[in-house]
């Protein structure tokens, strides 16, 4: 499975990247979410793991643009004020799963062990 890990802090994406590819994902990176309908594209990407709060655009923006698109890959949101987040917006976008920050490891393979057999549905 191809995960697509989006943070504003590359340090973050990288370690989250790390986790992710330890448990069997092939995992890319970046700290833009303008980047990120390209990435999918190129990388054939399954997941897209993003920061909900990023300079420009907010998760719902990526999410709406990524559905505009016709993209149907699995969205996860994780955030340090996931409180904030607009879950009704997020679920009519089809938003699979709102972590917290700071994620814990036992519940990022969990949630990735989720969106991998959503996947193979």
């Amino acid at each position: 499975m191809n995960l697509l890990v989006v943070d504003d802090l590359e340090a973050v994406g990288v370690i989250v990247a790390e986790i992710a590819s330890q448990s069997g994902w092939y995992s890319v990176h970046c700290t833009q979410a303008g980047e990120i309908l390209e990435l999918i594209h190129k990388e054939k990407i399954d997941v897209v793991l993003m920061d909900y709060f990023m300079p420009g655009k907010s998760g719902l923006d990526v999410a709406q643009a990524m559905r505009e698109s016709g993209l149907k890959t699995t969205i996860i949101f994780f955030s340090g004020m996931a409180s904030q987040i607009d879950r009704t917006k997020a679920d009519e976008l089809g938003v699979f799963k709102i972590l917290d920050k700071p994620l814990s490891i036992k519940e990022l393979r969990k949630t990735l062990s989720e969106a991998q057999s959503l996947q193979n549905i």
